[in-house]
């Protein structure tokens, strides 16, 4: 994974993997439908939001967070 980000456009959290490839959750949790090693890995990278999609953002790395624990 390269990183995470929250699409206003879309509203979906995009994650890039390594060679472009992406991801698209329309939900936040889908997050708990993913596997213990993706759910670590999105838990040590922080999600990028522009400042007007702070609040949907962070509920996303909300839910990573309380998966990871």
């Amino acid at each position: 994974m390269r990183l995470w980000c929250y699409d206003l456009d879309t509203h979906e959290a995009v994650i890039v993997f390594n060679g472009d490839c992406e991801f698209r959750m329309l939900h936040l949790m889908w997050i708990v439908n993913m596997s213990t090693n993706d759910i670590s890995k999105l838990f040590r990278h922080d999600i990028f939001y522009e400042d007007e999609d702070a609040h949907q953002a962070l509920r996303f790395q909300c839910v990573a967070c309380y998966c990871f624990c």
